[in-house]
């Protein structure tokens, strides 16, 4: 028999305290959606794009517990809270019949080369030297099908919670301009200023802001198509309003890769 493979790809929009440091037992995402062949399948490998803080990787321990889920006679999991808020014994219960696995993020021990300077690529491969006890993790999405999934597929619910304090993606890039940014439909040169935008962004990252403060009033703006110098960015248009000090960040700052074998 010939083994199949699947690579899957995903990085889920945080848009509410993106820039504020995650407590142990927050979440940093909810549940999100991602679809993959129908049948029972095993995750061999999980890797995870991070984005550093303030354009800086940073070291030490940034641990985060993956969890996983199916639907229940098509209803997706209830959620688990918002962004940055701690579960609670009443949401992780309703959430329980329809876990289905969980893989643990061992921020030191995931952590790759020191060389990529602003952010870090975390691995595991399942091979020797590198195994957890949550690995070779078996999955399957249920047989009812969640509305909307492509024929063929089926939908598994991803979730993250910080499993240790101080997971902090901000970028202490902060916009630069009196007043505040106004909605525009075309592309827009924002002005900023605090760490090197070079060092932070690249093509093709989607930005949101928040309050450098305390993470309040999100605001989405557009993806970047261009970085002049270290106090200018070029979206290519600004979906809402933001005022002059707010924190542009990465609405995406996690991509995960996940390997499947059928």
């Amino acid at each position: 028999m010939i083994s199949k493979y699947k690579l899957l790809e995903f990085a889920p929009a945080i848009d509410l305290l993106g820039n504020v440091a995650r407590a142990a037992g927050e979440i940093i995402f909810d549940w999100t959606p991602i679809e993959v062949p129908k049948g029972t399948v095993c995750l061999k490998t999980l890797q995870c794009v991070v984005a550093g803080n303030d354009g800086v990787d940073v070291v030490g321990t940034r641990d985060v517990e993956l969890f996983y889920a199916k639907n229940i006679d098509g209803v997706a999991p209830p959620t688990l809270g918002t962004s940055g808020a701690a579960v609670t014994a009443i949401t992780a219960a309703t959430c329980r019949r329809h876990i289905i696995g969980r893989s643990f993020m061992d921020g030191s021990a995931m952590r790759g080369s020191a060389h990529l300077i602003g952010y870090n690529v975390w691995s595991l491969s399942g091979m020797e030297g590198n195994d957890r006890e949550d690995y070779k993790l078996m999955l399957d999405g249920g047989d009812a099908v969640y509305a909307g999934t492509t024929p063929g597929f089926q939908t598994i619910w991803v979730a993250a919670i910080a499993e240790t304090a101080a997971i902090d993606l901000g970028t202490g890039v902060t916009l630069n301009q009196a007043g505040h940014q106004a909605i525009s439909t075309s592309p827009v040169d924002l002005i900023v200023t605090g760490t090197d935008a070079n060092n932070v962004f690249a093509v093709g990252d989607e930005l949101v802001s928040f309050v450098a403060a305390n993470g309040s009033t999100p605001k989405q703006i557009g993806t970047v198509t261009s970085i002049p110098d270290a106090d200018s960015i070029v979206v290519d248009a600004v979906a809402e309003a933001f005022n002059h000090t707010t924190e542009i960040c990465f609405r995406r700052p996690l991509t995960f890769k996940l390997g499947f074998e059928y």
